[in-house]
């Protein structure tokens, strides 16, 4: 009886046919070999499965603050905000950084510094 209830919580089909059959243990409806067979699973994984839903089912019975949780302060957010578009100009600058060193090391022939050629200069009438 106690596993019709399953039917109605969300969930996968093999979740909730893996959750049967461990309730079914659990009230000596089914030994612990026979589900290992239902399951196609090695007696130590069926152990496994059985302490993971008796684990999860505990916590979920956990008490928890009751009530809806405090609101970030604004300031708080303004803050996060503020870091987000910081860290999205670091992250351009970084590549950036990055198609600069690639083409200093795939390409280094644009980047020497040239001998310094005189420019050639308009004659300027000096002296007159």
């Amino acid at each position: 009886m106690g596993t019709k209830h399953v039917d109605g919580l969300d969930g996968t089909h093999e979740a909730k046919r893996r959750l049967r059959v461990i309730l079914d243990t659990l009230v000596d409806r089914c030994s612990v070999k026979a589900a290992c067979e239902r399951l196609q699973v090695s007696e130590s994984r069926f152990h496994q499965l059985r302490k993971e839903a008796l684990e999860g089912a505990l916590a979920g019975l956990a008490p928890r603050p009751s009530g809806r949780p405090p609101a970030e302060p604004p300031e708080l957010e303004s803050k996060v905000t503020e870091l987000e578009s910081k860290v999205r100009e670091l992250r351009m600058d970084l590549q950036a950084s990055r198609v600069r060193t690639e083409i200093a090391l795939t390409m280094p022939h644009l980047l020497r510094d040239r001998k310094k050629k005189p420019k050639l200069r308009c004659p300027t009438k000096r002296g007159r």
